[in-house]
């Protein structure tokens, strides 16, 4: 039977005198908490690096491949400002359109899909992609949907009598953008037109569904954007400020309100709009034409792609709208751009017939050799 010593058990000295005092007595016993707890009788059990760069410093200096990892030749990519003819969809495949065919790429097992091939003169202007479903607005006016699982035809939808430049989602309600500025809403769950919204004057080359689905930001030849909410045929909000056509949108992960524009080569301005007052907050020049914007979370960060004359991509911080790097560079104008699901690689397609690859985050090194070069036709 274990004896239980009760001396001094009424003893009126601190604690931490008595502690003291024992450990002084006994050498192999540590004031560590990682010693006490685990029992180690080794005075470093773990070590580290502390790093004592603030973390902006950091993210502000972070390398970026400037060199793409992948390039797939793309012949017969359409030279259009006004078009959106990549996709990259939840399900991590490219959708693409070349002269009258529209492909799939499957990123991961690499496979190159001839999914849809149009009549002379009848092509693709608009793809968009919610989950397996990939809406294709055609050139005639119609609107084509395709299960890209099973890369089968679904159905087909006229409600334009002009070109489908631009598409956005919006659960099952698909918004629709023509070249006469028409803005068309089909809910898929009864396919019926719901609404439309006619306010642009020229061709809607953006749409754009903000995160939250309460607004829907749309970007015309008439230098203009309109925000709309479903069930109003009247815009919220006109933005006027750019003065060239508007193309490049994309909504504030963080800061649900904002919405970011890009102006075409007349404008060369990115602008930061707060939906909920209907004003600019902010305005920055950029040096060349804006033809995409996408917001990146993780770091908050903006990636934009350029057309005359830089013809490249750039990483910037939001806070201070300070640019990271320049890469993405293409010998003619950057016009589609898409983000990887994960947001860590940036697709784009150029004028230059090359669909190119470009990491953007988790990687240390600062460029990559190009690891592959095949066609995609």
């Amino acid at each position: 039977m274990k004896t239980i010593n009760l001396d001094n058990i009424f003893s009126t000295e601190p604690r931490y005198k008595r502690l003291s005092r024992k450990n002084s007595q006994n050498k192999t016993v540590y004031n560590d908490r990682y010693t006490k707890k685990f029992g180690f009788m080794d005075k470093i059990i773990a070590s580290t690096q502390i790093i004592t760069e603030p973390r902006y410093k950091r993210l502000e200096t972070r390398k970026v491949d400037t060199s793409p990892f992948r390039i797939l030749d793309a012949p017969g990519v359409y030279d259009d400002y006004y078009l959106n003819i990549l996709d990259w969809s939840s399900n991590n495949y490219i959708s693409i359109c070349l002269a009258e065919e529209i492909y799939l790429y499957d990123v991961a097992n690499k496979d190159v899909i001839n999914l849809a091939t149009f009549k002379s003169g009848v092509y693709a202007s608009s793809l968009r992609s919610n989950g397996n479903v990939l809406a294709a607005g055609i050139s005639n006016g119609d609107i084509i949907f395709y299960d890209v699982e099973k890369c089968k035809l679904m159905g087909k939808r006229s409600f334009h009598q002009t070109r489908v430049t631009s598409l956005d989602w919006n659960g099952n309600v698909l918004s629709s953008g023509s070249r006469t500025g028409l803005i068309s809403n089909i809910d898929l769950r009864d396919n019926k037109e719901i609404s439309k919204f006619k306010f642009h004057t020229q061709e809607v080359c953006g749409l754009k569904w903000s995160n939250s689905k309460r607004y829907l930001a749309s970007g015309a030849n008439d230098n203009c954007i309109n925000i709309w909410q479903l069930g109003s045929n009247s815009p919220r909000y006109t933005l006027n400020g750019h003065s060239s056509a508007v193309k490049a949108l994309d909504w504030c992960p963080w800061r649900v309100s904002i919405l970011a524009s890009g102006g075409g080569s007349k404008d060369k301005t990115v602008r930061f709009w707060d939906i909920e007052t209907g004003t600019c907050e902010s305005s920055v020049e950029m040096s060349s034409q804006v033809c995409g914007i996408h917001f990146l979370a993780r770091y908050k960060e903006m990636v934009t792609a350029h057309g005359y004359s830089e013809n490249d991509i750039c990483l910037w911080k939001v806070s201070n709208f300070k640019k990271i790097c320049s890469f993405g560079k293409h010998d003619n104008r950057v016009l589609y751009t898409v983000l990887s699901p994960d947001q860590t690689i940036v697709a784009s397609l150029a004028a230059d017939e090359n669909l190119k690859f470009w990491r953007i985050l988790d990687r240390t090194d600062v460029s990559t050799p190009i690891v592959e070069s095949v066609s995609i036709r």
